[in-house]
């Protein structure tokens, strides 16, 4: 299955020279012994390469007092367009996490950048439909790049509790 929980293209800051574009990602796995991996894009922001530091430094030690949630994916017929549509059952874990990172959105709105875009119902990209399944977030993985045309690259893993 090729899919991925995304933010909509609306939600991206705009990269000024100065700043960075980050992203942190969820990819929860299938099973323990399949490496196959489901993207969700959880949260965007705009900072300079020097709040990193300080970024990292506060979300480890949030992100590492978290402990692992399984979250359920399901799918549905839209009653206005008759599409199948596949979402996350109960986003309660992403609105919890978005609520303990609020101290590192408000620093980062300190430094004039835009506060943390925060997706608690991620819009779905996929190829092919899937079925209901449980996933395991064990991990978050915060990204960045510099220009817009730039690929994303890894700055850190965070490790939830198990």
């Amino acid at each position: 299955m090729q899919a991925g929980y995304v933010l909509n293209s609306a939600q991206q800051p705009h990269i000024t020279s100065e700043r960075e574009q980050y992203l942190l990602m969820a990819y929860p796995h299938f099973a323990e012994n399949q490496q196959d991996k489901l993207p969700i894009e959880i949260a965007v922001f705009e900072a300079t390469e020097q709040m990193e530091e300080t970024i990292i430094r506060w979300m480890h030690r949030i992100i590492s007092n978290k402990e692992q949630f399984t979250i359920q994916i399901a799918q549905q017929i839209d009653d206005a367009t008759g599409r199948l549509q596949v979402r996350i059952a109960d986003t309660t874990p992403f609105q919890q996490l978005a609520t303990q990172l609020n101290v590192v959105s408000q620093y980062i709105s300190s430094y004039q950048c835009k506060e943390i875009y925060f997706s608690v119902r991620p819009y779905l990209r996929s190829n092919q439909p899937c079925f209901a399944a449980l996933f395991t977030i064990t991990e978050l993985v915060l990204m960045r790049k510099r220009y817009e045309q730039d690929d994303y690259r890894q700055v850190n893993v965070f490790g939830l509790k198990p």
